[in-house]
């Protein structure tokens, strides 16, 4: 509804009074299709006057049609539209800030787990070639043949009287146990490496 001035007797508005103005001239009203243009034919020249003459009234004038009340109210529901619209639209970004945040998160973790995941693996793979069983049999044919290059050394430092007798036969028994457990290991490991080569295992 227009704003109304405030004066001595009741307000009356601009519409009421050129109908009313109307009635008193004898000329009756003109019947308006709703949401048309008023026909400012119909209107005195008085009337046309004080729409001229008066801002205000001329604006309450206006406002009051039917036309403009659809309008200002389809551009309130516009307006309203977009205020809903804008609020959805920094709400999703938001979420979606947060969503890219998260995701840099999880591939930060991801990339450190899969760098220790490989070093666990290179560990892995280590330990097992040190456990294979050929490289077991290959470091106990290394070690049988130290252990008689070891014999050897205690033969030729007795023969040349670097060590008593008594020092040679512990050195060399020592070394030659180890030389022949080292020997009997390799034997019986290459054994069982040829009974599961032959089972095609």
């Amino acid at each position: 509804m227009p704003t109304t001035r405030n004066s001595s007797k009741q307000a009356v508005s601009p519409q009421t009074q050129l109908q009313d103005n109307r009635r008193i001239g004898g000329g009756g009203l003109e019947p308006e299709e709703e949401g048309n243009m008023p026909n400012l034919s119909t209107l005195s020249l008085d009337e046309l006057k004080q729409l001229d003459r008066d801002p205000e009234f001329f604006d309450d004038f206006i406002e009051e049609m039917s036309v403009v009340q659809h309008l200002n109210e389809e551009l309130d529901s516009m307006m309203n539209q977009v205020e809903n619209i804008s609020r959805e639209n920094e709400s999703k970004g938001s979420h979606l800030v947060e969503l890219k945040r998260r995701l840099s998160d999880d591939y930060t973790a991801l990339k450190t787990l899969g760098e220790k995941c490989d070093q666990l693996n290179k560990k892995y793979l280590k330990k097992s070639e040190e456990y294979a069983p050929q490289h077991i049999r290959e470091l106990l044919q290394i070690a049988a043949s130290n252990a008689d290059a070891d014999c050897d050394r205690h033969v030729e430092h007795f023969l040349n009287g670097k060590i008593d007798v008594q020092t040679f036969l512990n050195t060399y028994q020592s070394s030659k146990k180890i030389s022949a457990e080292r020997k009997a290991k390799e034997e019986r490991l290459g054994t069982q490496l040829s009974a599961l080569e032959r089972a095609g295992i």
